[in-house]
């Protein structure tokens, strides 16, 4: 019953998470030693430069993990760019509601206080609600600095969370770069 309780809450967990990755790669390419990179970040207006930062540090951390070397942009053999960007989606969920209708049906019953015949029809009626929420995207490219060609992309959608403290939102920030960076070639 136990292991049971754990797999259903591992899945009930990982199921309701929203996070899509996708990644595109030239199979051609072949990563050689050595691995210098140089993560190429490039503010924009009113840019949340929080977020920004932890994202260059969690690029820069599983790279690093992985083997490579960070180091500077004249010394790199590849580019990391990324893009960040968050627009609103709406969904349209319909719901099927069981309505009494009384008295278009006829059927019989018997109980205390109850004699005769009588009835009602159940009929079922479509309610559509709109929800709308954020969506953000995060787009990651490695790029080669001769000829700015582009030998993978990594791409991670999720609908936005409220994480209310620093700590939440840089261990989501791991997360995510984590979960995209495992598809990066070796």
């Amino acid at each position: 019953m136990r292991i049971f309780f754990i797999l259903f809450f591992t899945l009930f967990i990982t199921g309701c998470s929203t996070l899509k990755v996708d990644t595109d790669f030239d199979p051609n390419v072949k990563m050689q030693s050595p691995k210098n990179f140089y993560v190429v970040y490039k503010q924009q207006v009113n840019e949340d430069t929080l977020t920004s930062h932890r994202i260059i540090e969690a690029i820069q951390t599983e790279l690093t993990e992985q083997g490579y070397k960070s180091t500077s942009k004249e010394n790199a053999d590849f580019l990391i760019l990324f893009h960040t960007g968050v627009i609103t989606q709406s969904r349209v969920v319909t719901d099927y509601k069981y309505v009494n209708m009384y008295p278009y049906s006829y059927g019989s019953g018997f109980g205390y206080g109850y004699r005769g015949y009588g009835g009602y029809a159940t009929a079922v009626v479509p309610e559509s609600k709109n929800y709308s929420y954020k969506e953000g995207k995060l787009i990651i490219d490695a790029v080669f600095p001769k000829g700015n060609r582009i030998f993978w992309r990594g791409v991670a959608t999720d609908k936005l969370q409220n994480l209310d403290n620093p700590q939440k939102r840089a261990e989501y920030i791991n997360t995510v770069i984590n979960t995209l960076m495992k598809k990066f070639p070796k």
